[in-house]
């Protein structure tokens, strides 16, 4: 039987801040489906930390993190 309303998401089972910096010359961005540790190289946070992580985001929403600028990014592990 179908509901009349989809299922809810799971809640994640831990959360974080990750402040990110970029330090390349092209502004980047991160997206809520791609995990932190294959992004840019031109970004510098604690990889190790963040392993396995995701931006806590929306479906199809990113971050965009300008030249020299350094970012906040609450991160999710599910």
């Amino acid at each position: 039987m179908l509901a009349d309303a989809p299922a809810p998401a799971p809640p994640p089972s831990r959360t974080a801040l990750v402040a990110v910096r970029n330090e390349g010359r092209f502004p980047a961005y991160l997206t809520s489906h791609f995990r932190l540790e294959r992004a840019s190289a031109a970004l510098r946070f604690d990889r190790e930390r963040a392993a396995g992580a995701r931006p806590a985001l929306p479906a199809g929403a990113s971050v965009r993190i300008a030249p020299g600028e350094t970012v906040e990014v609450t991160v999710t592990w599910s």
